[in-house]
């Protein structure tokens, strides 16, 4: 299952979303997941429902919303995703 982090941040980036992009860039990494980052004023942002920053998503459900998780949080997330899609198969 391909798995995506997305952190949306700020155009301007502030200290709290570059952090919780940082985080999910290691934790992509670790997982064999992507990442991208999105602006909050894009229309990804607008479809997501974006109210605060920084949100993360996980293929698109929202798991954070104006904090930062720790790595161990969200590779929890995304490990729970992994092993749920492998159950089905």
């Amino acid at each position: 299952m391909k798995v995506v982090i997305k952190v949306v941040g700020a155009e301007v980036p502030c200290p709290k979303c570059i952090a919780a992009l940082t985080i999910a860039a290691r934790v992509a990494k670790r997982t064999n997941s992507e990442v991208e980052h999105i602006d909050a004023s894009s229309e990804e942002a607008k479809r997501l429902r974006v109210l605060v920053v920084p949100s993360i998503f996980v293929n698109d459900k929202l798991v954070a919303a104006g904090d930062i998780l720790s790595e161990g949080e969200i590779e929890e997330f995304v490990r729970n995703l992994i092993t749920s899609d492998a159950t089905m198969k």
